[in-house]
């Protein structure tokens, strides 16, 4: 591709958002960092990418409202985006008979719903190029489902869904893969219990947790012009869990 590429990574301020945007922006990409309540964080980063001469722009946008996501496109500096990361989520831990129609509302809005959203937004450009790279963050809750997680469970299964359904519709252009993660540490998960962090970990062929660099590694690999052949698939980041 004789074009420099773009790269939106939403939730790109924090956790495996931030090391994606500084391991995309050393891969030689243009990186838009999405973000929401992470401002400070944001333009810290920028700032940092920017002082390595990578070109980088922070945009705020909650992902699960769509005149946000349709302002956001409008805001990019560069482009057109080719490569689309949704990584932004939120997590919920709670059993199920106390859960409200509200937390169910909130973790689908951002976990599924706002998937859909920004690839709505982004993908017509990428038709409209000939090339695309889609790449959803899901997670092995997913297919396992996780006790006191039904919410989060159930919208990273539909991220999964999405990602096969979509894959077949606009395979010609534009590849859609999803990771599905494992653990990793993040702030997200710091408030698991440390009895289950070490179930988790004993029950990982591995023997850790993972990082934010395990899956931005696996983003780069699904992001590159020759993997052209890979598409509709869940790539699984964990540890053999």
């Amino acid at each position: 591709m004789d074009r420099k590429r773009t790269v939106l990574i939403t939730g790109g301020a924090r956790g495996i958002g931030r090391q994606m945007a500084i391991d995309f922006g050393n891969a030689g990409y243009n990186v838009i960092i999405n973000y929401n309540k992470s401002e400070k964080q944001a333009l810290e980063l920028v700032g940092e990418l920017n002082a390595k001469e990578i070109a980088c722009q922070a945009v705020k946008a909650d992902v699960s409202n769509a005149k946000e996501v349709a302002a956001m496109a409008d805001k990019i500096a560069f482009g057109p985006v080719d490569t689309l990361i949704n990584n932004a989520g939120i997590a919920h831990i709670n059993m199920l008979q106390f859960d409200t129609e509200s937390d169910f509302d909130r973790v689908m809005g951002v976990d599924l719903k706002g998937v859909w959203l920004t690839t709505k937004a982004f993908l017509p450009g990428m038709i409209s190029l000939g090339f695309g790279r889609i790449i959803n963050i899901s997670s092995f809750w997913a297919e396992r489902g996780s006790s006191t997680e039904t919410i989060y469970s159930a919208a990273k299964a539909g991220v999964n869904g999405l990602t096969k359904a979509l894959s077949r519709e606009v395979g010609e252009y534009v590849t859609v893969n999803a990771i599905v993660a494992g653990l990793i540490a993040t702030d997200m998960n710091e408030s698991i219990p440390t009895d289950a962090l070490i179930k988790i970990v004993d029950n990982t062929p591995v023997r850790r947790i993972g990082r934010p660099e395990d899956i931005s590694h696996a983003a780069l690999f699904l992001a590159d012009e020759k993997s052209s052949f890979i598409n509709g698939a869940l790539l699984h980041v964990d540890g053999g869990y």
